[in-house]
């Protein structure tokens, strides 16, 4: 595990969405990560999402970049993204630092350059695989 915390350059870690018989949702992967993506601005593609806010959700990230708070507000409900991609901009709008995919409600990828966010992925869920393409 410690030679993936030396990797410089951009890299994507997937885990498991289901731990413990429970779904770890989009909110929680956000609230987990913390500081390291407080001021990051998102826009989200559903796929396919099942909550009783699909509304209110689709309404509020179609087309425009939403804070890090605000997903997690909106997706604190039952709600589960099955199938969707967030890209998460920092100071520069135009270049993202950091991709997170559902994969079939089984799987979150996030896909970043970040060591540092990396690192806390890791930390997290340390039964995360590296995958070598998006």
């Amino acid at each position: 595990m410690e030679e993936r915390k030396n990797v410089i350059g951009t890299r994507i870690l997937s885990f498991k969405a289901w731990r413990g018989g429970r779904y770890v949702g989009l909110a929680e992967v956000l609230t987990s990560l913390g500081t390291l993506i407080d001021g990051h601005r998102w826009r989200l593609t559903i796929d396919w999402l099942v909550s009783p806010e699909l509304e209110a959700i689709t309404e509020a990230t179609a087309d425009s970049l939403v804070t890090t708070g605000r997903l997690i507000e909106l997706f604190s409900v039952e709600c589960q993204l099955i199938d969707g991609e967030l890209v998460g901009h920092g100071d520069s709008p135009s270049a993202p630092e950091v991709k997170i995919r559902a994969f079939d409600s089984g799987h979150w990828d996030v896909q970043t350059d970040s060591p540092e966010l990396l690192e806390k992925i890791i930390m997290l869920y340390p039964d995360a695989q590296e995958l070598p393409e998006w």
